[in-house]
């Protein structure tokens, strides 16, 4: 993820994202942060509510690739790097979710 923001920042299309984007995919990091953030703590993770979290980040990932399939005024590299970043999220999200059911195995 940091990779293709790097790549849209150098580029100059992190200007071109549309405006009603940026803060939608900016509540999805924020949400998979308050989730990551329940994990590595010095207290055990309680994981119900890490759970909770994880499907929430996942709620408003939906919520933006939602929006994305029926907004169609961006140019081709924009919809490039919109999507880029939607798999990006969705893959940490995957992740979590992957390494939490680990966790809870073990």
């Amino acid at each position: 993820m940091t990779r293709t923001l790097d790549y849209a920042l150098d580029s100059g299309e992190l200007g071109n994202l549309p405006a009603t984007f940026r803060p939608r995919f900016s509540a999805v990091l924020r949400a998979v942060a308050t989730a990551m953030g329940d994990i590595g703590q010095a207290s055990a993770t309680d994981p119900n509510l890490l759970d909770a979290k994880i499907d929430e980040a996942a709620v408003e990932l939906d919520q933006v690739q939602q929006q994305e399939r029926t907004t169609r005024e961006a140019s081709p590299a924009v919809h490039t790097s919109q999507g880029t970043l939607l798999t990006d999220a969705g893959r940490l999200l995957a992740d979590l979710r992957s390494g939490r059911q680990s966790l809870a195995r073990t």
